[in-house]
């Protein structure tokens, strides 16, 4: 009786870890991010990405060592394209109300721009998000590192969005880190979609250009395994039309990187 009693306790507590890791969105104040998109004044595409490389990437480590926020990313498109921002900054904080501080940012530094870099470019959308599920390898954070980020309109509640990413899109990551090609993957959902520029944001991080290359033969093995061993994927496959509808995939690069 004793030992039931211990593992009944043992599988609760797995179960409270699970689902603050997949569902942090449930938390009142729980963890949150802000997303930014930038555009580049025309011509001015080259100076903006060394103006954040240089000043931009070293005033968000201030902030970050500071204790603003718990964590950023600075992706800059890897390709210049008039239809795609330059520019993703994404700003993770522990808690909803840590916004505060950053507020106070926003007056003289609108979207974490420094000065010269707020005559190079504008803040062109911001967003809160949940973050639903997430995951690092320890093959994370490699110089060679490149990114892809994926923005989604979601059509149906978000709930139950929020179950389709766990009964389909993270299996199917896991098994992409699985391979060796992904090292991570993290998948928001704003917190204010209506009229927003994306529903759902998600940033895929590959081992370097040669896993990139194999992204398209990762994913239709991966496809190709769940449909056989996971009937709650394969029933999540066959109604993901209906859930959401692709904007779209931009390849982009780590700012933060020393060799970029």
């Amino acid at each position: 009786m004793c030992s039931f009693r211990v593992l009944s306790i043992a599988v609760a507590l797995i179960m409270c870890v699970s689902t603050s890791r997949v569902l942090a969105q449930a938390e009142p104040n729980g963890p949150t991010a802000l997303i930014f998109s930038y555009r580049a004044h025309r011509g001015m595409r080259a100076e903006f990405r060394a103006a954040m490389a240089g000043d931009g990437v070293a005033q968000f480590e201030t902030w970050k060592r500071a204790g603003i926020f718990s964590s950023y990313q600075a992706l800059f498109t890897a390709y210049a394209d008039n239809s795609a921002p330059d520019l993703f900054v994404i700003l993770r904080f522990d808690h909803f109300t840590d916004l505060g501080r950053w507020q106070q940012i926003e007056r003289t530094n609108p979207g974490g721009l420094t000065s010269k870099a707020q005559t190079l470019a504008d803040v062109d959308t911001s967003g809160t998000a949940d973050i639903v599920q997430k995951r690092t390898s320890a093959a994370a954070g490699g110089k060679d590192a490149q990114y892809f980020v994926l923005q989604y309109d979601v059509l149906v509640d978000m709930p139950k969005y929020v179950s389709y990413v766990k009964g389909y899109v993270a299996p199917q990551f896991e098994k992409w880190i699985d391979s060796g090609a992904l090292v991570s993957y993290d998948c928001y959902v704003n917190q204010n979609p209506a009229g927003a520029p994306w529903s759902s944001f998600i940033v895929l991080e590959y081992k370097d250009l040669k896993a990139l290359a194999s992204r398209e033969i990762v994913k239709n093995q991966a496809r190709a395994s769940l449909s056989q061993s996971d009937p709650v994927w394969k029933k999540w496959s066959d109604d993901k039309t209906a859930i959401r509808k692709e904007k779209s995939a931009i390849p982009a690069l780590n700012l933060a990187e020393p060799h970029l």
